[in-house]
């Protein structure tokens, strides 16, 4: 059977866009960090994606 949740995040992701917020995901694979926003300052924005991409900074010590 197909693996489901890729496309479901997808969907959610989708959904989310289109009430006006942003969602940010770690790259780090099996990673399930997501981070929603909307009306932030540009500042905010950026200190959010950073955290997202920092998988040492949110991922569980292995």
């Amino acid at each position: 059977m197909p693996n489901l949740k890729p496309y479901a995040d997808q969907v959610s992701d989708a959904l989310a866009r289109l009430n006006g917020m942003r969602t940010l995901r770690c790259p780090a694979p099996d990673c399930t960090l997501r981070i929603r926003y909307r009306a932030v300052t540009p500042d905010e924005a950026g200190r959010l994606a950073a955290l997202a991409r920092d998988h040492t900074r949110h991922g569980n010590p292995k």
